[in-house]
């Protein structure tokens, strides 16, 4: 039987990650190629399910795929290898959380019965090519941070630095030298904008890094001071003033998605935030689910969000 193609997706937070799964299974249902999908998220629950329509996701939420769940994945990766005789499944597309190290990840592929089943095709790294300088520097990050960063960059087979759109050809031709600084040589870079590139070049990368040169440290907490925080039941909003207040949030957080009720809509909202960037999808009626927003980013506090009661509700 032909082994599953699989493509592990890694970079940090609000990278790209997402975007570039959507856009990979577009071409791919435009091809008719069958795909399975294996979605990890830090919080407990998943916000942006409503984004792959009918696709099969199959969902690890509530911790980091490389570390406390990663016995998950395995259990995960031999119930695909039943559906697959099945299904007759082409390709497995994994997202990890963003602040995955992708070495542990790919490592559960080494095991004989896994191996037997899935070929690790590729580990694509995603970079947000806006903020990686900044999140390299000793003066703007955490030591965690920059390890990290670091190890997604070089255990990639491929890098998209993404979000080309935001920075000028001086900061280009910057970033591209502190990658070079930091990949092999023969490790493909093109910058992306919505993390948009041709497939064929995604699809023929095949060498995966040899783990046993890459420093990292095992550690339970390796993504050092990443937290989450969930807020749930959130009550109506009104747009403008939910979105100057996420503007304002201070540049610990990193990330913020969920579900909200906006004043004078019927239905919920998908809210996503980034780079002091905020973006509404409105959600149809068949959408039950309950309000909730997710909050990513370093060394949180609950009393960060006194604002969020004292001024918006």
């Amino acid at each position: 039987m032909k082994k599953i193609e699989t493509y592990v997706l890694n970079g940090f937070l609000g990278s790209g990650k997402t975007t570039l799964l959507l856009n990979m299974l577009r071409h791919y249902k435009k091809e008719r190629i069958k795909v399975a999908v294996i979605l990890n998220e830090l919080g407990a629950v998943n916000v942006e399910s409503h984004l792959f329509g009918d696709q099969s996701v199959f969902e690890l939420l509530n911790g980091c795929i490389c570390c406390t769940i990663q016995e998950d994945l395995y259990h995960t990766l031999r119930s695909l290898s039943v559906q697959h005789i099945d299904e007759n499944i082409d390709i497995l597309l994994i997202e990890g959380t963003g602040v995955a190290h992708p070495r542990e990840v790919t490592g559960v592929f080494s095991r004989s019965d896994i191996a037997e089943i899935f070929l690790l095709k590729s580990t694509i790294g995603i970079v947000d090519a806006s903020h990686f300088l900044d999140y390299l520097s000793i003066f703007a990050s955490s030591k965690e941070i920059r390890t990290l960063l670091k190890e997604q960059v070089q255990q990639s087979t491929i890098v998209l630095l993404n979000k080309a759109d935001r920075i000028n050809e001086k900061e280009k031709v910057k970033i591209q030298k502190k990658i070079e600084t930091i990949l092999e040589t023969n490790v493909p870079v093109y910058f992306t904008t919505y993390s948009d590139i041709e497939m064929t070049k995604i699809r023929k990368q095949t060498q995966i890094p040899d783990n046993n040169k890459i420093n990292t440290h095992h550690h339970p907490q390796h993504h050092g001071d990443i937290v989450t925080l969930k807020v749930e039941n959130v009550p109506v909003v009104e747009k403008r003033t939910f979105t100057k207040w996420l503007s304002s949030l201070p540049k610990d957080v990193i990330r913020v998605k969920g579900l909200v009720q906006l004043k004078n809509e019927d239905y919920l909202t998908h809210v996503q935030y980034a780079d002091n960037v905020v973006r509404y999808t409105k959600l149809g009626k068949e959408d039950k689910r309950s309000t909730v927003l997710i909050f990513i980013g370093r060394e949180l506090k609950s009393g960060m969000l006194d604002s969020f009661s004292n001024e918006l509700l």
